[in-house]
């Protein structure tokens, strides 16, 4: 998977992921609320923003040929053997890199 795939991938799914637990909670009746904003969505501010962390490991691979295989690689874990006659080199490195994001809120009245 490139690199920009899992990150676009990653932050997707956090926001989706918490838009359906608040939805499941308000549907199902629980008390309690997902992340709180006091007043309405017009109150949601900078309180509200969270960090995502990344570190990731990524790899480039360069074949016998000399070619470069293009993007920048998100490293999984591959078991097995390939029936393929190529040599390949490769290089891992690791990014870190954080990305700040507002995730869905649930308002609560201030009342």
């Amino acid at each position: 998977m490139d690199l920009s795939e899992f990150i676009a991938a990653t932050l997707s799914e956090i926001q989706k992921g918490v838009e359906s637990a608040i939805k499941s909670t308000i549907a199902t009746g629980v008390t309690g609320v997902i992340n709180p904003v006091w007043g309405t969505h017009e109150d949601v501010g900078s309180g509200q923003l969270q960090n995502v962390h990344f570190d990731v490991a990524v790899t480039v691979v360069e074949k016998v040929t000399g070619q470069v295989d293009g993007g920048i690689k998100v490293v999984g874990v591959r078991l097995g053997a390939s029936g393929s006659g190529t040599t390949e080199s490769t290089e891992v490195s690791r990014v870190e890199f954080t990305i700040p994001i507002v995730p869905p809120v649930t308002t609560v009245s201030k009342k």
